[in-house]
């Protein structure tokens, strides 16, 4: 038994094509992905590759930068933080990917002073040409738990 290809049939056909087409412009063409475009376009904030950054909770603030030649994936770089109270400890400290999904880096630092502390790390190779990371810590301050986020770029 064959059907026809009757003029209703191909309008749903044609009805279904059409929705499946726009549905698939409309998730791949039009889609911004705001993560992506932090590094893409001049966003403001502050990159610790490039210069001293400060964040503020509260009273405390601390301050970060990162210091190497030419800032490249898979290079070691030196990292130092410095916090405006010397009883703050660094639980835990790590690298991950801001743009894109890298995982979690180990990013290792001690106390070399009160306050004061340093180390190094490294960061993964990325398809992208730019990447935007963010430097996390877990501090603890007077009992407390907080965390803390730098951003760096690297291009290569």
């Amino acid at each position: 038994m064959r059907d026809r290809l009757t003029g209703p049939k191909l309008a749903q056909i044609l009805l279904v094509l059409g929705i499946l087409s726009a549905a698939f412009w409309l998730r791949t063409c039009t889609e911004s992905n705001d993560k992506a475009e932090l590094a893409k376009e001049n966003v403001d904030y502050c990159d610790i590759g490039r210069k001293n950054c400060r964040v503020e909770q509260g009273e405390l603030w601390a301050e970060a930068r990162l210091k190497a030649d030419r800032l490249q994936p898979e290079s070691p770089f030196q990292m130092e933080l410095t916090f405006s109270e010397p009883d703050v400890k660094v639980t835990r400290s790590r690298l991950e990917g801001e743009t894109m999904y890298m995982g979690t880096m180990p990013a290792l630092i001690s106390e070399d002073a009160p306050g004061h502390w340093q180390g190094q790390a490294l960061v993964g190779a990325c398809t992208e040409a730019r990447m935007v990371w963010a430097w996390v810590l877990d501090i603890e301050y007077k009992g407390e738990s907080r965390q803390l986020k730098f951003l760096f770029e690297v291009a290569h």
